[in-house]
């Protein structure tokens, strides 16, 4: 009789631990928002949209979670920064999409406080965020997102974000920065005035021929180089209704710094004022990913509006 009742007892802890697990079990599903499992094929870009996603940034808000998506734009020795954009199609012909990138916000993370934050409307007054935090921890980001990556160096002044690439840049929506003599006369008329180079005395040339017949042209305040038919874009300014279209997006004399603090946040933040009155403001932007180029692009901004753009290059 003893030995029944004995049976009977551990068969009802039993059930009564069979039933407290399904409870927590149940209470863990409930509690539990996004849970990315451990595996060595998930990306750094795949768990950082995740993360992102599980967050209160400020662009989901405006443009809903599901059209905003997620790039990693720059890998920094202490942080990395996030890309928020949607994809626009910018045609006015509806049987020939033309789809471009527009940024509607950015984000950094800096993995050992573990901080997301928003710099979208002012990079020195930035937003804390919320996320789901398990995501990171879940994941060795210092493994997944910098063994592989070329880091930039403290103190270098670029970020990835600051590059302007010259492939995506296009003058008054048509032309590259090369082109002939006869697509400059197309595009923007007859020059104002020309000058050999040699009377100009240049320490530094785009074409590098040196040649005696080279000359700058003249155009609305704007100077192109030119070499035998070839012509290239030197300083290019935002007059007389004169504009880029940079990935789509345009730029022209009615453009903010603050628009532009969209597409370049870090450079627009690090801008330099070029007198003493500060009243003239200029950004600097790398030619390309890998730093390979010595010069870069100065952006110069008048009265927080686009004046012009300007190739430099060390002499």
């Amino acid at each position: 009789m003893s030995r029944i009742a004995v049976f009977f007892v551990l068969v009802l802890f039993s059930c009564q631990g069979q039933s407290t697990n399904k409870a927590q079990q149940k209470t863990d599903t409930v509690d539990a928002k996004i849970i990315v499992p451990k595996n060595n094929t998930v990306s750094c870009e795949q768990v950082i949209t995740q993360l992102v996603k599980s967050s209160n940034a400020i662009a989901f808000s405006q443009f809903g979670n599901t059209l905003v998506q997620v790039a990693v734009a720059y890998l920094g020795p202490e942080k990395l920064t996030i890309k928020l954009y949607v994809i626009n199609d910018i045609s006015e012909n509806p049987s020939e999409k033309r789809l471009v990138e527009h940024a509607v916000g950015w984000l950094e993370f800096h993995q050992k406080t573990g901080q997301l934050l928003d710099i979208t409307n002012d990079p020195d007054n930035s937003l804390t965020l919320r996320y789901d935090k398990r995501i990171a921890q879940e994941h060795d980001l210092s493994s997944l997102c910098y063994s592989k990556a070329t880091i930039v160096k403290t103190g270098s002044g670029y970020a990835l974000r600051d590059v302007m690439l010259v492939k995506d840049i296009k003058f008054n929506g048509k032309l590259d920065r090369f082109f002939t003599r006869s697509d400059f006369e197309k595009v923007f008329g007859r020059p104002d005035s020309i000058q050999l180079l040699k009377d100009e005395a240049p320490c530094v040339t785009i074409f590098d021929t040196e040649a005696p017949d080279d000359k700058y042209l003249y155009k609305s305040g704007s100077r192109f180089e030119t070499s035998g038919d070839s012509v290239a874009v030197e300083d290019f300014w935002f007059l007389n209704g004169n504009f880029i279209s940079y990935n789509g997006i345009r730029i022209d004399a009615n453009t903010t710094i603050e628009d532009i603090q969209q597409l370049f946040p870090t450079a627009v933040n690090e801008r330099q004022g070029m007198d003493k009155a500060g009243k003239l403001w200029v950004i600097r932007l790398r030619e390309d990913n890998e730093g390979i180029v010595d010069g870069h692009i100065r952006m110069y901004f008048k009265d927080g509006k686009a004046q012009s753009i300007h190739w430099w290059s060390p002499c």
